[in-house]
This record gives structure tokens, C-alpha cells and sequence, in this order.
């Protein structure tokens, strides 16, 4: 999420986000069939730098399929009782 008049400049990456993010790219930067990579970089401003390499695949000028990848740390954890 951005949402800079409200001071939010930046936050930290998720796959979710870069996984939506293929249609985007593709809606406005189409290229032929075949498979596209792109390495998004997000959360230096904010202290948490992430690498999200975000694989495309175009099949007959469609967007047939999207993956994300790239390194994790764990940055809390916990459980939920119920």
C-alpha cells in the first residue's frame, strides 16, 4: 500500500502484492508470448529492503500465469488460542 497524503511513502513487500502485480505490468507494458522475470524492490525507506522476483508467462497475447520468489526471515511468530 502507498498512500503518501497520509504519510505512508512506503511498506514492507508481500508476494501478494507482486503477484497481483503481474496483471498490472502486463495491462500496460504487454510484450509477445513467452515468459518475462522482473525483480521489484520495495522497503528500503522503511528500514526492511526486500528482492521479489516476479515471473510472468504470456500465452497467446493472455496472461497465463504468475509466480513470485525471492528469500524470507521469519520477522515474528506465535499461536492463537481459541
Amino acid at each position: 500500500m502507498f498512500a503518501p497524503r497520509l504519510g505512508i511513502y512506503e511498506d514492507p513487500a508481500t508476494g501478494a502484492a507482486a503477484a497481483a502485480f503481474a496483471g498490472v505490468l502486463h495491462h500496460f507494458t504487454p510484450t509477445g508470448n513467452g515468459s518475462r522475470t522482473v525483480v521489484i524492490e520495495q522497503g528500503y525507506q522503511i528500514g526492511r529492503p526486500s528482492l521479489i522476483k516476479l515471473s510472468m508467462t504470456v500465452r497467446e497475447g493472455q496472461l497465463a500465469g504468475a509466480a513470485i520468489g525471492g528469500e524470507a526471515i521469519a520477522v515474528t511468530d506465535g499461536t492463537i488460542e481459541a
